[in-house]
């Protein structure tokens, strides 16, 4: 997109109408204006620019040391680092990776009312999205967690595709024909993550991304790999890996640039202007979008049919009013973490030289290593003779006290001890290790309401692509060259019916739209429902959905970080186990409910196995195998 160019690069044959070359003018002084925001020194990260911030945190969390010694006379010394940023960092992840953090959805219909059930639905189509089977999203949110800790920023991406490859199919006859098929791997939801250095802005004085006048998002990537999205296209031809197409203002011409930092790979630059509604790609500088320039709207749309950008920056915690990056954990403990090396580096040289401290010999004697070895007994000749160490005594416990304040001074700012899976000391006080967990709680939740509102933009994101793409009906061809609508069926496994875990469907049936049932029929459909749940062999259940009815809500997206903290098995193992005990005989208490929660614990959905059914309790039974339908339309 951008580049030097001079009368000695070669001339490039692409060369696009006026409307494309005034557009590509436009498109290079946004990049310019981005790779600024990026290489600048900001005050807000101690003069440092976005990519020496990035740089440095990275170093730091992967532990970085530079070896290389000039002076022969120094090798000797250690010079290492004892990791301990690294260590709490990945303490951090450990716990706000407990669970995969999803949205939540409040459904409401044009008069602002709360519906649940379609509350609920949204929910489970959102999970449905995140299972590792239909996206990579739990991959993604490990890793972007991973990316708060070590960088200024962090972006991840909702994307939808449908992308067909050409494959060879043998007939009958033995010879070959290609026909077009769905790549799956190309295709479908997708949750991309960009890095700082990935997402050009125009502000870096605004937070919110939907703000932003404009976007680049910039990548290299195989030339194979974009033939399946751009190859079609008429421009496609000028694309060579490891060159770039760079248009010279002052000349009126395009250069082809070799790409020396990338020579197999080809850039991808897309613009965005979310008030505009443009998007429009460059592959290798080359324009990729419409032949009217006029007509490339934003690809993502929200349930009213408007674009949005569909990226979100994520971060570890926020720096002033209005500054778009964040203050890495490898920042806030940056200070600290340099003084326990270099202390530690004082200490250890130390340690190395009082035990093997260098003399001051005099006298007429040679005393070397031909004589000092373990239980080596000489005689000096020279009675003037004398062997003194060199240095004093060094007060190597100052040293240590040192490391332990530096120690405790990165765990409040970060992840108590004790918290991550480490005793406490004998000398501490129970008082003193409570309140430390308390305070890296307090600390843990500051970090959750930031890694919450980032996942409150992704839901958002991710809502538009389950209403535009998951529960969209798909055009299928039916015999005779007929076409018709059909809807998914989801399903969830391990989701609670009742007392019990087992397997939901969520079904989109296109039967139910503007259809009205009394309650008789109602009743009916419900114990067929019933009957193809599997009950009572099986405790599934299926929720019917009025496709219609479902899109038409509007949806508003919450976090809850407190979910970050999930309270896993580990915590309710003992917890439950005391309430058992405690509670068992309370006429009030279901006790086979609590049974199961407590097997649960222990052996997950296997528990199942060690439930007596034959049991009979005088209590209510709570059988709810089949979900009711709230989307249909009752005439009493």
């Amino acid at each position: 997109m951008v580049g030097y160019t001079d009368k000695t690069q070669p001339l490039s044959s692409y060369h696009p109408p006026q409307d494309v070359i005034d557009l590509t003018c436009e498109v290079q002084r946004v990049y310019f204006q981005g790779e600024e925001i990026l290489n600048k020194p900001w005050r807000e990260l101690n003069d440092r620019s976005i990519i020496d911030d990035l740089n440095r945190g990275q170093e730091m969390f992967n532990a970085f040391v530079d070896t290389s010694v000039e002076d022969p006379n120094e090798k000797w010394k250690w010079r290492g680092t004892r990791s301990m940023a690294r260590n709490k960092g990945i303490a951090m992840h450990a716990q706000l990776t407990a669970s995969y953090l999803l949205p939540m959805f409040i459904a409401q219909n044009e008069d602002d009312e709360v519906d649940k059930d379609f509350s609920e639905v949204m929910r489970e189509v959102i999970e449905w999205m995140a299972e590792p089977t239909n996206s990579n999203y739990q991959s993604s949110f490990l890793q972007i967690v991973f990316s708060v800790l070590q960088n200024p920023i962090t972006y991840l991406g909702a994307e939808y595709f449908e992308v067909f490859q050409t494959i060879k199919e043998k007939l009958k006859n033995g010879k070959y024909t290609t026909k077009e098929v769905l790549d799956e791997v190309l295709s479908g939801f997708n949750v991309p993550i960009w890095s700082a250095s990935q997402i050009l802005v125009s502000n870096a004085y605004e937070r919110n991304i939907q703000r932003q006048k404009c976007l680049i998002k910039r990548r290299w990537v195989e030339k194979e790999e974009l033939e399946a999205t751009y190859g079609e296209h008429p421009n496609w031809d000028y694309v060579q890996a490891g060159w770039k197409s760079i248009y010279n203002a002052e000349e009126g011409l395009f250069y082809d640039i070799k790409d020396d930092a990338h020579p197999n790979l080809v850039s991808e630059e897309i613009y965005l202007e979310r008030r505009g509604d443009i998007e429009i790609p460059f592959v290798g500088g080359i324009y990729m979008g419409d032949t009217n320039v006029d007509a490339n709207p934003i690809k993502h749309r929200d349930y009213r049919d408007t674009p949005k950008y569909n990226v979100v920056p994520f971060g570890y915690m926020r720096i002033g009013e209005h500054f778009l990056f964040y203050k890495s954990m490898m920042n806030s403990l940056g200070w600290d973490n340099m003084a326990y090396d270099a202390m530690s580096e004082i200490v250890f040289n130390r340690s190395i030289l009082d035990i093997e401290m260098p003399v001051a010999i005099s006298g007429t004697d040679k005393v070397d290593s031909n004589v000092i070895f373990p239980n080596a007994v000489i005689t000096l000749e020279d009675k003037d003779a004398r062997v003194t160490p060199l240095l004093p005594a060094a007060n190597i416990p100052g040293g240590f006290n040192a490391l332990r304040e530096v120690e405790k001074s990165m765990s409040e700012g970060s992840v108590n001890d004790t918290l991550s899976g480490q005793l406490p000391e004998a000398s501490q006080k129970a008082y003193n290790v409570a309140q430390a967990q308390a305070n890296a709680k307090k600390n843990l939740s500051a970090i959750g309401k930031s890694l919450a509102e980032s996942v409150v933009g992704l839901g958002d994101l991710m809502k538009d692509i389950a209403l535009n793409h998951i529960t969209a009906p798909q055009v299928e061809e039916i015999t005779g060259g007929r076409q018709k609508l059909k809807y998914k069926t989801l399903i969830l496994q391990n989701k609670k019916n009742g007392n019990k875990m087992a397997d939901r469907q969520i079904k989109f049936d296109e039967s139910l739209i503007g259809l009205e049932l009394t309650k008789a029929q109602l009743t009916a459909r419900n114990m067929q429902l019933l009957e193809d749940s599997g009950y009572p062999n099986k405790n599934n259940s299926i929720r019917l959905v009025n496709p219609e009815m479902f899109a038409k809500f509007k949806y508003l997206t919450k976090c809850d970080p407190q979910e970050m903290f999930t309270k896993n098995n580990e915590y309710w193992q003992p917890l439950l186990s005391k309430l058992r005990a405690e509670l068992n005989g309370d006429p009030y208490i279901n006790m086979e409910a609590l049974d199961r929660k407590l097997l649960y614990s222990f052996f997950s959905s296997e528990g199942e196995e060690l439930m007596n059914e034959n049991v009979q309790q005088n209590l209510q039974p709570q059988i709810n195998p089949v979900e009711k339908i709230p989307q249909l339309n009752i005439n009493p």
